[in-house]
């Protein structure tokens, strides 16, 4: 009779502790935030989200849906998936630049990113073109309301990457107004970071 007793005692302590281990897992699952990546927000020429030919101005129509359409939904996503990274992304297509001169990027973006500095920097490659524009989104977004609570990062793929994250064979080098786009994927920050 002792012997059953303590088998009933053993499965009772089992089912408890296999409960109290089930609940772990979900706590601390639950302490980690969401795992599903953000979706990414791509501002295509092909949509309408145009840059002047070789150049990183943004235009009232461009700088009205950032303000209006982009900047609200990256604070919504960013909340709902606590992604306060923005990456800006700049792409370009395959064509080469013509005519230009010595770019002035590498003195020019930071004092431009900041709004130091008016006048559009001058790029005289894709990559550098790509770099400009994300940079003028940062900067759009910034003044389009995203405060300090997220930190913009531009960036540029210049021409080496395709919609679909596709890396390019360099076979074609044509004016393709897809390819021409500013992508914000936000992220969240890195967990040695927070």
């Amino acid at each position: 009779m002792y012997l059953q007793i303590g088998q009933e005692t053993i499965y009772l302590l089992l089912t408890g502790g296999l409960f109290a281990s089930l609940m772990l897992t979900l706590y601390v699952a639950s302490l980690r935030g969401p795992t599903e990546q953000p979706p990414i927000v791509t501002l295509s020429e092909a949509d309408g989200y145009t840059f002047p030919t070789g150049s990183a101005e943004i235009g009232p129509a461009f700088a009205r849906a950032l303000r209006t359409a982009a900047a609200p939904r990256l604070r919504e996503l960013s909340d709902r998936y606590e992604a306060p990274i923005i990456e800006v992304i700049g792409h370009t297509d395959e064509m080469p630049l013509s005519g230009r001169m010595r770019g002035d990027l590498d003195a020019a973006l930071i004092p431009w990113l900041s709004g130091a500095r008016t006048r559009e920097p001058v790029s005289s490659d894709n990559v550098g073109l790509g770099m400009a524009r994300a940079v003028a989104v940062a900067r759009a977004l910034r003044e389009a309301g995203l405060d300090d609570r997220y930190t913009i990062i531009p960036l540029s793929a210049g021409p080496l990457v395709k919609p679909g994250d596709v890396v390019t064979d360099g076979a074609s080098a044509a004016d393709e107004r897809r390819r021409r786009r500013i992508e914000l994927r936000l992220r969240r920050p890195a967990a040695e970071a927070r």
